[in-house]
Formats: structure tokens, C-alpha cells, sequence
């Protein structure tokens, strides 16, 4: 990576941001940021580009001179290298920014799993031989310099896989463990505090299951600055101490601090199939349906164990948030791009397929609906203009089907047109405002790509979604104010589409539009 990088990776993000119409949403970030504590990020008014270009660079390799694990390199230009962002993912960075600065609200909840420790050594010797550059707990240190410097609060979880009650040895090994983390976090310039044998944030039973948590004292732990490092060990009631599963203690931090992302840290990255290659996503609707991954080449009971404590754990968390299981390689990654490099877990709301306007819906309503008493509203709100009557009165002669997710958030109709019946038309892809960013809409494209394997659709050249569009299709055709994208479709059909939508009348009420051939 050149010397100009970070001069570039600056303007990028800058025009991004201004260009997306993020100008608000950052300026309200960077209210948030203290006057005694610079972010990474912090910029001035979009007028004096250039001079915030300079001065974040500068503030950055500054810090970089007091960061021995940096080597001489400013810590924006170690992100750009070590996260490789694209254009499109600046606007999550700063929604993510944004959401990470209420001080009594952790950003993650992160445990380590005991692989992590092991790994540390082995690279540790390897780095005396000149054969590794930086191990495992010097690049988790460097990422959480940079969630610290952007004031996204974290809490890390040191502990067993199992709990021992009697195992001295066992809170011994936590100790050497969070000692050995902590001086790694000293070393990147990040503060943080370590509580040894739980601090009596654990209150459990004579087994030494959390009954529960010492709040005031956590609470205490999360307003200030320092990241907090915390043994799994609990206090029984008869004052003795044991540890505790390092599972059980995350479902209990996660439960009450209801952070937007819980971690689990290992050596190796996220779940791998039979075949080795990454699974990437997985999406839970509901408990009931954890069995139908038991036919996947990477399902086992180790693996069936996991998805299941995962579910506990995203039932006591808001829908927005996730758990990752993630290399500690790779956080930055995983928290601040949309790629990712581990596994991600994510409860969505259960999606239904209705064939008919006329469909009545199974939402356990007092009053019977059917599907067109909610679609009108829901376009509209999406769309933030109303279709037109003549739209709802045509859309039953060529209606092929209506995706509705359960709590009516979102939906996709899709058609079939007289000059493609081969082929189906994505009319409308609504998403209701509060639903954007979710993962929902995501649930809802798989399906639609398991019902059909040739979609095409149109979009107006300015609807926020082309960029997630783009990323879903084979390809995108820029005619006049639309972006015409589709997916199962040779290139013999590509003209084919093209006039389709150039043809098709206006959705909405007062919408004119004129198409340049």
C-alpha cells in the first residue's frame, strides 16, 4: 500500500459520506466525541476537506510513535490494511459509530475461547525466530485500540469451556490468561481494567450457576473508559469461589447490557463444511427449526450444541444484534465490514408466501386481514409515496406471488410479464424505514432466490438500495433514471429486459417519469 493511502482512504470516506447524504448522522457522531478524546475519525465541516485530510493523518501517526506494535505505520493506514474496506461500507461504519457511543451500552460482548491462549504461545515463539510478525493477542490488542480510540465500548470474557468448581488450577489458568491478555492490551496503548476471580460480578448457586449479576458493580465497569477483561469465576452463596462456563457468563453480560454484537473468539475463524469453505450466515427464525441444518454436511453434535446455545442467547438480545463466531485475528472485519470472515447468527422473522391479494393473513390478528389491507400501507411507508389505485386493481392479472415477513415489515411482489413468461419481475422490494439494516431483508432475497433462478427488476437511480442491488445480481444496465438489475438470465435476454421495463407505467400516484433511450 502506497504512502498516500491514508490521504486517499480519507477523501474516500469524506465524499462517501457527503454523497450518501450521511452528513447528519456523522455530525452527530463526532457531537458525541468528547473534546478530550480524538477520534481516529474526527473531521471538520465538509468545506475543509484537504486540511482534515492532513490532521486525521497526522493525529493518527502521531499515536502510531507511542504504539510499538504499530512498526512506524499510523493506525488508519494499519486499518485500511487490515480491513480493506470498499465505498459502499463507509455508511456502516459510521451507523455502527453512532449506535457504539451511549457509555452505558458495550458495542460487543467477547469471549475468548482458551485456543486463543494456546496459539498466543506458539506464535509467541515463533516471533522470537523471526517467523511471525505479530501474533494472535497483539492484532485482537491493535483492534481494540481502534473500537477504544472510536469509543465503541467492549467487554472481553476470559474463561474455560467447562466449569470447575474445585479446579484451582482451572481460575489459575483464567489469571494467567487475563494477565497475559491485559499486558497485550498495554502494549497497543489500550486501557483496560482486570477483574481477577470474577470481582464478584457472579453470584451463583452451590454449583456455581449464575443466579445473578452484581449490576451496580458491571455498571460501574461499563461508564468508564478502560475495557473491562473479566474472569468466569463465581461467588456462591456460602462465599466460595468457582468458575464458571464461559457460555453461561456471556449469556449473562449479554442478557442485561443487550450489546449490538456478541463474539466468540477462537484460533481458527468461523464454522467450516465438509469441504473446508466458510459458512458464512446463518439465519434462525425460530427454535423449532434448528433440525433442518441437521442435513448439512457440517452438522454435528458439537456444532448442533453450539446453534443451540446461540439460540438462548439472540432470544434475550434485541433483533438488531448478532453473535459471530470469528477468528481474533479478524474483529475489525467482522464488526466493520459486510463481507465478514466468520459465521454470523441472526434471528429473523419468519417469512410466508401468499399467492393471491385476497390471501388472508395468519397473524393472529382479533380481526381476519388479507393481504391487500396491509401491502398499501407497507409500499407506502417503504417508498415514502403511495401507489396508485390503478396499480392495485391491475397487479391480480399477472401476480405470481407476495413474500410478507410476519410482523409485516417488509415484502416483495413479483410478477409475470406478458413479454417474458419464462421470466419473473421483481415489482416491488419494500422494506419499511425502521427495517433497514437489518437482516430480515436478507432472509427475504433467500427466498426469493430459492423460488426463482432468473429474477430481473428495476430501480430508480437513486434509491439507496442499488448498491446491495448490485451486490445480489449478475448485472446492472444504467438506462436513464432507472438501474434495470437481474439474476438466471443470458445475455440473449438482456435487451429483452431492458424494453420490458422501459415499457412498464408508472407505480405511484403523481409519478411521471421520462426514460432516455
Amino acid at each position: 500500500m502506497s504512502s498516500n493511502t491514508p490521504k486517499q482512504a480519507i477523501r474516500l470516506i469524506t465524499k462517501s459520506l457527503w454523497k450518501s447524504g450521511a452528513e447528519e448522522l456523522y455530525k452527530t457522531s463526532i457531537k458525541r466525541t468528547s473534546h478530550n478524546h480524538k477520534s481516529v475519525f474526527s473531521t471538520c465541516n465538509p468545506t475543509q476537506r484537504r486540511t482534515y485530510a492532513n490532521e486525521s493523518v497526522t493525529a493518527a501517526r502521531s499515536r502510531s510513535h507511542a504504539n510499538p506494535m504499530l512498526n512506524g505505520v499510523s493506525m488508519l493506514q494499519w486499518f485500511f490494511d487490515e480491513v480493506r474496506p470498499d465505498e459502499r461500507e463507509v455508511r456502516y461504519w459510521m451507523k455502527y459509530f453512532s449506535q457504539a457511543t451511549d457509555p452505558r451500552k458495550p458495542f460487543a460482548v467477547i469471549q475468548l475461547s482458551e485456543d486463543v491462549f494456546r496459539q498466543e504461545e506458539q506464535e509467541q515463539r515463533a516471533k522470537e525466530k523471526g517467523d511471525v510478525k505479530r501474533t494472535i493477542l497483539e492484532t485482537l490488542s491493535l483492534s481494540m485500540y481502534f473500537l477504544q480510540e472510536n469509543k465503541m465500548n467492549v467487554i472481553l470474557l476470559v474463561g474455560c469451556s467447562t466449569s470447575s468448581p474445585h479446579h484451582q488450577a482451572a481460575r489459575e489458568q483464567i489469571s494467567k490468561n487475563i494477565r497475559k491478555l491485559v499486558d497485550r492490551l498495554e502494549e497497543s496503548g489500550t486501557h483496560s481494567t482486570p477483574i481477577f476471580d470474577g470481582g464478584h460480578l457472579f453470584n451463583t448457586d452451590q454449583n456455581f450457576r449464575i443466579e445473578s449479576l452484581n449490576t451496580p458493580q458491571l455498571d460501574w465497569l461499563i461508564r468508564h473508559a478502560n475495557i473491562p477483561v473479566i474472569g468466569c469465576v463465581g461467588e456462591s452463596c456460602e462465599g466460595r469461589l468457582g468458575t464458571i462456563q464461559l457460555d453461561e457468563s456471556t449469556l449473562s453480560l449479554s442478557a442485561y447490557t443487550k450489546p449490538l454484537k456478541v463474539l466468540m473468539l477462537n484460533a481458527d475463524g468461523g464454522i467450516k463444511d465438509d469441504t473446508g469453505q466458510r459458512v458464512t450466515t446463518v439465519f434462525l427464525p425460530k427454535e423449532s427449526e434448528l433440525q433442518k441444518f441437521a442435513g448439512q454436511p457440517w452438522w454435528n453434535p458439537d456444532v448442533e450444541d453450539r446453534f443451540t446455545k446461540v439460540w438462548g442467547m439472540l432470544k434475550v438480545l434485541p433483533k438488531q444484534s448478532s453473535y459471530v463466531i470469528t477468528s481474533a485475528r479478524d474483529v475489525l472485519t467482522e464488526l466493520l465490514t459486510q463481507r465478514g470472515v466468520g459465521t454470523m447468527f441472526k434471528r429473523v422473522v419468519p417469512v410466508k408466501k401468499y399467492k393471491s391479494l385476497q390471501d388472508p393473513l395468519s397473524d393472529g390478528q382479533a380481526e381476519p386481514k388479507i393481504l391487500l389491507d396491509v401491502l398499501p400501507a407497507l409500499v407506502a411507508s417503504a417508498f415514502e409515496k403511495s401507489a396508485s389505485k390503478s396499480y392495485w386493481n391491475l397487479l391480480p392479472a399477472d401476480l405470481d406471488a407476495v413474500y410478507l415477513t410476519d410482523d409485516v415489515k417488509a415484502c416483495a411482489i413479483v410478477r409475470h410479464l406478458p413479454m417474458m413468461p419464462g421470466v419473473a419481475y421483481l415489482d416491488k422490494f419494500a422494506v419499511s424505514r425502521e427495517e433497514r439494516g437489518n437482516f430480515n431483508i436478507e432472509i427475504l432475497w433467500q427466498q426469493l432466490k430459492h423460488d426463482y433462478k432468473s429474477l430481473f427488476w428495476r430501480s430508480r437511480h437513486d434509491n439507496i438500495f442499488n448498491n446491495w442491488y448490485e451486490a445480489r445480481s449478475d448485472g446492472v444496465v444504467k438506462v436513464g433514471y432507472y438501474h434495470i438489475f437481474w439474476f438466471g438470465l443470458s445475455s440473449a435476454d438482456i435487451n429483452t429486459i431492458v424494453t420490458q421495463c422501459k415499457k412498464l407505467p408508472d407505480s405511484f400516484d403523481g409519478e411521471r417519469l421520462t426514460i432516455v433511450k
